[in-house]
């Protein structure tokens, strides 16, 4: 079983996008996109969307979905995905508002209408992946995993040690859906749990209350995007002995920032266990690949 994923595309940035190609080619049995899939504001204009008019906010979310899946290499990757009911995915902060935008705060009229229409849309175009209707935390099963995706930006608050990232509601869900016996365990998010500066550091109580509930699992990995490169992260120490979940995090599919980025990885599930790789510009990162598979191995994954 193989699961190809990635994050953020910006299409403004590369209206051609050969590489998903290199993606198709692989006959991966899953695609994830965990975030960013469209890229509402963009340096030097971030946060323009909070002051759009509703009707503005509506159709720049429009055209940019239009813009992305309509690109001619994507789209043959979706149709084929979607045809093997395999396309999966959560947002991020680009694709849910604008950026860093926390969901808790959009109190106003007009924030509460733009986040449910941001909902609808990714609703429309992930092809109502989501098993939990009309939320974008959900979980599904595939032949070696239990896949949760979250959701960190419609229910999160601004980060600080007491504050809510996913809040009560979706962590009883994350409860619920860690009992199953299937082997491995993959939680997917927009964010990862300790990377750059927008992470689940900065929410530290819910951090030690999640890794607190994975270690009661064996062989769970989190997958993340948001930072624009391919990383393998081991677990952290955390309060009271607990450690994070390794983190594998693939980011930056078609973006020019600080460079060009053409990133993506690939989960290989067989009966023996999993190994990754790691892509750059379509090239197998080596290195990467090595120490990942070198840490799951030695792990007994």
């Amino acid at each position: 079983m193989k699961i190809a994923f990635t994050s953020c595309m910006r299409y403004e940035s590369y209206n051609i996008q050969p590489g998903w190609k290199h993606i198709n080619d692989s006959d991966p049995d899953y695609l994830f996109l965990l975030g960013d899939h469209i890229y509402m504001d963009w340096v030097p204009h971030l946060g323009a969307p909070k002051d759009y008019s509703l009707v503005q906010f509506k159709n720049e979310m429009k055209s940019k979905y239009e813009n992305q899946w309509n690109e001619p290499h994507f789209k043959a990757l979706i149709e084929k995905m979607v045809n093997k009911n395999g396309l999966f995915g959560t947002w991020d902060d680009h694709d849910f508002a604008w950026n860093n935008a926390n969901g808790a705060e959009m109190t106003t009229n007009r924030e509460k209408l733009k986040k449910e229409f941001s909902r609808t849309m990714f609703h429309e175009y992930f092809h109502n992946c989501s098993t939990n209707l009309p939320e974008v935390y959900y979980a599904i099963d595939t032949p070696h995993a239990r896949v949760i995706f979250l959701d960190n930006r419609y229910y999160a608050e601004s980060p600080g040690k007491n504050k809510k990232l996913l809040g009560t509601k979706q962590f009883n869900y994350l409860y619920d859906k860690l009992n199953h016996n299937l082997k491995y365990t993959i939680v997917c998010g927009g964010l990862t749990l300790t990377e750059m500066t927008e992470n689940w550091k900065n929410y530290s109580n819910e951090l030690q209350y999640l890794s607190e509930m994975l270690s009661e699992k064996e062989n769970v990995l989190f997958l993340a995007g948001d930072i624009h490169k391919n990383a393998f992260v081991k677990p952290k120490k955390l309060k009271n002995g607990i450690k994070t979940p390794p983190q594998i995090i693939s980011s930056g599919k078609a973006i020019k920032l600080f460079g060009e980025r053409h990133n993506w990885a690939m989960l290989d599930f067989t009966n023996e266990g999993v190994k990754v790789q790691f892509y750059k510009n379509n090239a197998l990162q080596e290195s990467l690949t090595r120490e990942c598979n070198s840490w799951l191995k030695i792990n007994g994954y």
